[in-house]
């Protein structure tokens, strides 16, 4: 770890706040003012006019909510819905280039998602470690992962603007004595992450937050030095349609039940983040996600707000299935490449994969939500071994960049120690394969013939079962042997609302709707069918420089200051 940066181990851990246990242990219609959501600020999840006519929630649109209802209007230019990373992005960049600002957020607080490390092609803090990429091939990677149905020129935006918004970025953050770490990515050359992966940390604010909402905080506090406004306790309920079908506002509902129009000249941001907690949404968009162990996300209010409002005021979905980006850290926060065997005992995968490989993996080939990660006294040198043709998030470690291995080792070392004191239902040791098979629940025969198994192909230096890469075969004979759950969670649904290359909400047939933008997850098009991991962090990314863009662009800059 870099000490030059000022950054311990200690200090990133502290800032850490996710929701399992194993990743703990390592975040219209009609004339204005009528509009086109729940009627009464009915969840994103329920819809009486819906079940009544077996349609989906999003495609029956509420009655408006009348003007004689409506107790308060109060006028801006950009009203930004939804407090996560990039709506509170949004609202800062907007606010700082000269815009009147409203950010409404349905919570009390902000909504981070994730550990705070945002993705980047490029910055500064890359040049000064002589690190550097072929964007042709990161490009053609990020593509490929998604099935090539994501929109290659939004991806391509995201290419040019990366390093400009991660340079703004770096230098707000210094301004507020946060401090950036880059860590390192994967060695694979079959499954690379390259290292971009930059960890701010440090300052008041950093300090008074965690890690999976410090982001947030921090663009809030520059927000509101800039003149932007920040409404909490304000869910948004339905979005304002002129006669031409412009969306010149919403409708939002205070904690006293009360209407509160917004009207907003320049613009309506829907940054209400993805569905992961609604079932109807991922019945129908991303039926895997019912596979997980659990839902990882912190942020359980992420129930299709903005989504269900774009439909009703004539947006239209990207193709599903939708991406889905998930870690197998719903258990154990450890696994490495070693053998693993689903509930059966029986090994079902080639287990030297990416985090999104090692989830779909265990669901789809091992049959369950879990599976047992299996191996050896000598798993710690296997581990350093392994390293030097692998690794990458949670095979390697969230460890600095110029850092040796061993950081790694001696990080995993102490979660899975902790972990048999702390969590013994996900982290399990035993003298002999037999009583590890007995604790583990498995099929005692089943699993002692695929330790068997695997040692022989461990032996013979290849493996012809799943053809795992020969210099992963680590046999397993020397005991003590350790189990560790490998537990697929979800983080997010990737996916959503059909937007254009400037961020606009389009309809069936690729035009505009009016005056509507989607930005972050609650937006869709720059994924598809998975998540691309081979940039690091870039889901955070995405966030940043959708964000700061599209600020730019409703207060009328972007095409001064765009790359």
């Amino acid at each position: 770890m870099s000490e030059a940066k000022g950054i311990s181990r200690r200090n990133l851990l502290k800032g850490a706040a996710l929701s399992a246990a194993g990743v703990a242990a390592l975040g219209v219609m009609g004339c204005s003012p009528q509009a086109t959501a729940s009627s009464d600020g009915a969840g994103a999840g329920s819809s009486s006019a819906a079940s009544e006519t077996g349609k989906h929630t999003w495609e029956v649109k509420p009655e408006p909510i009348a003007a004689d209802r409506i107790k308060e209007t109060i006028d801006t230019e950009v009203l930004v819905i939804g407090g996560g990373y990039s709506g509170t992005c949004c609202a800062l960049s907007a606010a700082e280039n000269g815009a009147k600002v409203i950010l409404v957020e349905k919570d009390a607080m902000l909504n981070g998602h994730g550990v705070g490390g945002t993705g980047a092609i490029g910055s500064r803090e890359l040049d000064k470690l002589g690190i550097s990429f072929d964007k042709s091939i990161e490009m053609e990677r990020w593509v490929s992962t998604c099935g090539n149905r994501c929109r290659e020129s939004l991806v391509a935006k995201w290419f040019r603007e990366s390093e400009r918004c991660m340079n703004w970025f770096l230098d707000l953050a210094e301004s507020n004595g946060a401090q950036c770490m880059v860590t390192v990515g994967s060695r694979s050359t079959v499954h690379p992450e390259i290292d971009c992966y930059h960890m701010i940390m440090g300052g008041e604010i950093f300090e008074q937050h965690t890690m999976a909402d410090f982001v947030e905080y921090l663009f809030e506090s520059e927000a509101l030095k800039n003149g932007a406004e920040f409404v909490y306790e304000m869910p948004a309920v339905q979005l304002v349609q002129d006669d031409a079908g412009k969306v010149t506002g919403a409708i939002c509902e205070n904690k006293d039940g009360e209407y509160v129009q917004y009207n907003a000249s320049k613009g309506v941001v829907l940054a209400t983040g993805d569905v992961s907690y609604n079932d109807e949404y991922l019945e129908e968009f991303a039926p895997i996600a019912f596979k997980v162990m659990t839902r990882l996300c912190s942020d359980q209010g992420n129930v299709g707000d903005g989504h269900n409002m774009a439909a009703w005021a004539g947006g239209a979905f990207q193709a599903a299935p939708w991406p889905t980006m998930m870690h197998p850290q719903a258990a154990a926060a450890f696994h490495g490449p070693f053998l693993f065997v689903n509930p059966e005992g029986k090994r079902f995968m080639n287990e030297a994969t990416w985090v999104q490989g090692k989830c779909v993996g265990v669901m789809v080939n091992g049959g369950a939500d879990h599976a047992w990660s299996i191996f050896d006294a000598n798993w710690q040198t296997d581990l350093l071994d392994s390293l030097q043709y692998g690794g990458g998030m949670f095979w390697d470690s969230f460890r600095a960049f110029g850092t040796d291995y061993q950081t790694a080792v001696d990080a995993h070392t102490q979660t899975v120690e902790n972990g048999l004191e702390k969590t013994p239902a996900y982290y399990k040791r035993a003298d002999t394969l037999e009583e590890l098979a007995d604790m583990l629940d498995v099929d005692k025969d089943a699993f002692l013939a695929s330790v068997e198994q695997y040692n022989k192909r461990c032996e013979a230096g290849e493996d012809v079962d799943f053809y795992k890469e020969s210099h992963f075969l680590y046999p397993i004979k020397e005991g003590p042997f350790t189990a560790c759950m490998v537990a697929p969670g979800l983080l997010g649904v990737c996916g959503g609302v059909h937007i254009s290359d400037d961020f606009e909400v389009l309809n069936d047939a690729d035009e505009p709707v009016p005056g509507l933008y989607a930005i972050g997850n609650c937006a869709g098009d720059i994924y598809a069918y998975d998540y691309p991991i081979n940039v690091q962090g870039n889901s955070h990314g995405r966030c940043l420089v959708e964000g700061k863009c599209l600020g730019e662009q409703l207060a009328g800059v972007y095409d001064q200051v765009k790359a």
